[in-house]
């Protein structure tokens, strides 16, 4: 898993002669590396196991029947490590002495992914089979900002500023041993008519968290969602960017700072909203209050339906202190209150617009599984003592 970096600082060169009054630093830079991912390769999974089966023999010394041990995983001795390649080219600058930040693009190509793929028997002795065949690459920049506004005795304004965008898509997912169109994920299991039911496919040329199923056209006269025969993309969880800010102030001796961040047009299941949307369970069970009114008289089923825009932007933290300085002392006494998830600014009808987005079994997904976030205020005493 080699890596390599190269630098070079433009700001130093002579052609740049005389901007040092507003230009303090400008330097390019570029990477390049390899890492290792072995969490997917268990123990012996290289190996040829044999395990207790389903098959019976009789033993004439003891006269009884016994279970018999059978092959239970495929040997596969071209078994490696998962291995990222990435390249990362950014741009670094300082601008009058209050400006910072960077510009970075980075190309990252994940291969050898690992899967269970389904195999022939014969010449297989079991069905499946552990082996890397996927590829997923994820393109995309990120900039970050920093600015010292204002800076003089009695007043400071400083702000900080970063975005991403990346653009992610599996790449391949099959070669000539081992083939697989689609796989499917997403699992709906364990909510009411939903069994054996997936909302999300793997597919090549589209991104982990895709949801394919049917799309929704309204309401008929009897309260039925009116859906497409066939399936098709109908979201997606990946954000199209990312987006931190904050501020912090002090004026004499108080301070002030707050910071917020935000993702933007993600896609999410709100299946807590499916399941809650059945006149089923009335008058027994609780429904939801848009449900109420919304005119629809059938069971849940999966559509596009109960996609929804999560796009959001949280309100983190927000702190107000006071320094109390002591006379002919380097001693100070600072007190402030800190607020923490104090507003979310969505219009995603769920718990919690930010669910889980990692991974690539359910991202996106809500299903009663999304525990909102607290608000909480702490107030606190710090002590610097010379």
């Amino acid at each position: 898993f080699p890596s390599a970096s190269v630098a070079w600082r433009i700001s130093e060169e002579n052609f740049l002669d005389g901007a040092d009054n507003w230009l303090s630093n400008l330097k390019l830079r570029a990477g390049y590396g390899v890492t290792g991912n072995q969490d997917g390769i268990g123990e012996y999974k290289s190996l040829s196991i044999l395990g207790v089966g389903r098959d019976s023999y009789y033993d004439p010394v003891s006269g009884t029947w016994s279970l018999a041990y059978s092959p239970i995983q495929n040997p596969n001795r071209d078994l490696k490590w998962e291995s990222t390649k990435q390249l990362n080219i950014g741009l670094d600058f300082s601008l009058f002495d209050r400006i910072t930040g960077s510009i970075e693009y980075y190309d990252k190509q994940t291969e050898d992914l690992l899967y269970t793929y389904q195999v022939p028997q014969p010449p297989y002795l079991v069905g499946t089979m552990l082996a890397n065949v996927g590829d997923l690459s994820n393109k995309g920049i990120e900039v970050t900002l920093n600015a010292n506004i204002i800076n003089n005795e009695n007043f400071t304004w400083d702000t900080n500023f970063n975005f991403a965008r990346n653009r992610q898509k599996i790449e391949k997912l099959s070669n000539q041993t081992y083939k697989t169109d689609v796989i499917y994920s997403g699992s709906l299991h364990g909510l009411s008519g939903m069994s054996n039911q997936f909302s999300q496919v793997i597919k090549e040329g589209y991104a982990v968290g895709t949801f394919w199923g049917p799309k929704a056209h309204g309401l008929d006269e009897d309260g039925n969602i009116i859906v497409d025969e066939e399936s098709s993309e109908i979201g997606n969880a990946q954000p199209d960017f990312t987006l931190g800010f904050g501020m912090n102030f002090t004026y004499k001796n108080f301070d002030f700072g707050w910071t917020g961040y935000g993702m933007f047009g993600q896609d999410v299941l709100n299946a807590t909203d499916m399941m809650l949307n059945d006149p089923n369970r009335l008058p027994s069970y609780n429904v939801s209050d848009d449900f109420i009114g919304s005119g629809i008289n059938s069971a849940p089923q999966y559509s596009s339906h109960w996609i929804e825009d999560a796009s959001f932007f949280r309100l983190q933290t927000v702190t107000l202190g006071y320094t109390v300085p002591f006379k002919d002392s380097k001693s100070k006494l600072r007190l402030y209150v800190t607020g923490q998830n104090l507003a979310v600014f969505t219009n995603y009808k769920g718990v919690d617009p930010e669910v889980n987005y990692s991974g690539l079994e359910n991202p996106g997904i809500d299903r009663f599984n999304n525990y909102p976030r607290p608000r909480t205020f702490t107030f606190g005493l710090n002590f610097t003592l010379n």
